[in-house]
């Protein structure tokens, strides 16, 4: 085996991991279809990302591409509204709102991506 073929085998190698390993980690976003599929007329649960201890659960209302939210933040009830935006998930709590795109990280958990970077707590669907 020449010095060239076995730079050629070694370099091919390291491209293969490469593509194979970037490819494998990149984030695969749920679609509008599948966020009306997973969350309307379900209730998720949390903690927030804020102070990274207060728990909360939203109850989502049904609908086709917007629909009320209850929920429950430590121990404050409110209404909420939420919609879908392309492929992210938006709600508006009165106090503030926000959109997010998730992907999923298990049979009922999701995480959460704002502005690109993923948020620590996953959410739960029940």
């Amino acid at each position: 085996m020449t010095a060239e073929f076995k730079f050629a085998a070694y370099a091919t190698a390291v491209a293969f991991s490469l593509l194979f390993t970037t490819s494998s980690q990149a984030q695969e976003f749920m679609t509008q279809r599948e966020l009306l599929a997973t969350l309307p007329g379900k209730t998720a649960t949390g903690i927030d990302n804020k102070d990274g201890k207060t728990r909360w659960t939203q109850n989502y209302g049904k609908g086709r591409k917007k629909g009320k939210i209850a929920g429950l933040f430590g121990k404050e009830h409110y209404e909420a509204k939420w919609w879908v935006e392309g492929n992210k998930w938006c709600e508006d709590w009165g106090t503030g709102n926000g959109c997010w795109k998730f992907e999923r990280a298990g049979d009922n958990k999701l995480r959460v991506y704002w502005d690109g970077k993923a948020m620590k707590n996953l959410w739960t669907i029940k």
